[in-house]
């Protein structure tokens, strides 16, 4: 039934537009919809300064003003003196539709497109949700952390349910695969997703493709779950891409460099502003978020957020406190996608407040979204037809495969205009 195949690699030529694609993947996904992507990029590398601080040669003399030159150039090289080298990551997205099911729908070709339709509509749906939640993750890529028993793995922390599907392979480690030493449990047995409890926080293993609730071998004590390939750990993990856990992450980094430079040369500029528990103890949403900002516009030196993040129910307690004081100033901040915002009074002006449901619920995000790109070599994602079709065949089984793929590189080229603190 060539014409059946013919019909259906046209049918999502037409129906999988650049448009369609957005609306698929960045509705009900904040962050990763309001980063600026670049596309079309080239090379080994998406290379982008450094933005870090204005150049120091000034002076009451010229002599001291050539001094301050100097020396700035002799420790980070002025404002584009260094440049982050961000390496392209790559991922992927698969639908297999069998020969036989095709030849099977040749006399009822619309109700087949209706069907795969919503399989194809699923998995862009799918990649973006990983996609919503990677741009938040830090280089280990867990998906939550928690226990085993008989199978049924309970979260330390509910909320992360959401990352957690019915079909998905997991390995799992007892660290959170943000180092070399981090190992994989069992050389990385899988464990097959066959049940979610999104009420309690729960979801059931099998140890083998279709069996019954069980634990894969050495599964045991408070391990971190993460998709299988995923895993940010051991010392030549696969590469996605670095999200704002990384570029941002919650404590002070070392001198280790990290794309390219080292960030103790001055840590808030180049590693972003972060908020102790002392900071902010006793505090809640509304007055964390505000001394966050404060603290980035006043001691850091930062430009002004115009974004900040959190979870769904972290936003609804900051709607609740701001409205029982009998204000709550309430908008849509994007028409196309309907991202709903509180706008809230800030140092640095009126900044705008999302819920995104990938946002991990332990973190608030002060953001300046400016200074963040998702580069790649084309959208992220595309299909995969360099060859001009959009169905490929398999080379080992009677099976036709539709493809999405992405190769992103994550790039925070100011980490210093951008902010983090603990949610209460």
């Amino acid at each position: 039934m060539a014409s059946t195949l013919t019909t259906f690699d046209a049918f999502l030529k037409e129906n999988y537009t650049k448009d369609e694609i957005e609306s698929l993947t960045y509705k009900e996904r904040p962050l990763f919809g309001m980063i600026e992507k670049e596309e079309d990029h080239s090379g080994d590398l998406y290379v982008h300064p450094v933005i870090y601080a204005n150049p120091q040669g000034m002076g009451a003399t010229l002599a001291g003003a050539q001094a301050g030159a100097q020396q700035a150039g002799n420790n980070l090289g002025a404002l584009g003196g260094k440049k982050w080298t961000v390496a392209y990551g790559d991922y992927a997205g698969d639908v297999q539709i069998t020969d036989k099911v095709i030849k099977a729908s040749s006399n009822d070709i619309g109700s087949f497109l209706r069907a795969r339709k919503a399989e194809v509509d699923a998995l862009y749906e799918g990649f973006a949700d990983v996609f919503g939640y990677y741009c938040y993750a830090n280089a280990g890529f867990a998906l939550g952390s928690g226990t085993i028993s008989t199978g049924v793995c309970t979260l330390a922390v509910p909320d992360d349910v959401v990352n957690l599907e019915v079909g998905q392979l997991l390995v799992a480690s007892a660290g959170d695969g943000t180092a070399a030493a981090h190992t994989l449990l069992g050389t990385g047995s899988i464990g097959y997703v066959r049940e979610v409890n999104r009420n309690a926080g729960t979801f059931t293993v099998s140890a083998t493709s279709g069996g019954a609730a069980g634990t894969p071998s050495s599964w045991t004590g408070t391990m971190y779950f993460f998709r299988s390939t995923d895993f940010g750990g051991d010392s030549a993990p696969n590469r996605i891409l670095l999200g704002l856990g990384a570029w941002v992450p919650g404590s002070d980094p070392t001198s280790t460099a990290f794309e390219g430079i080292d960030r103790t040369l001055d840590t808030a500029r180049l590693s972003g502003v972060r908020l102790t528990a002392t900071d902010v103890a006793g505090k809640g949403v509304e007055a964390r978020i505000k001394l966050l900002c404060a603290r980035m516009m006043g001691r850091a030196g930062s430009k002004a957020p115009n974004a900040i993040m959190v979870h769904p129910e972290v936003w609804q307690q900051l709607a609740d406190s701001l409205e029982s004081r009998g204000f709550r100033e309430v908008g849509v901040a994007d028409a196309k996608f309907n991202y709903m915002k509180i706008k809230m009074a800030t140092p640095g002006g009126y900044v705008d407040v999302y819920g995104d449901r990938f946002c991990p619920k332990g973190t608030i995000w002060a953001l300046n979204l400016k200074y963040i790109k998702l580069g790649s070599y084309k959208g992220v994602p595309h299909v995969l037809n360099g060859d001009g079709f959009d169905m490929i065949r398999m080379s080992t089984a009677n099976t036709y495969e539709y493809r999405i793929v992405a190769y992103p590189a994550f790039c925070v080229h100011a980490p210093g205009f951008q902010g983090r603190v603990a949610a209460p």
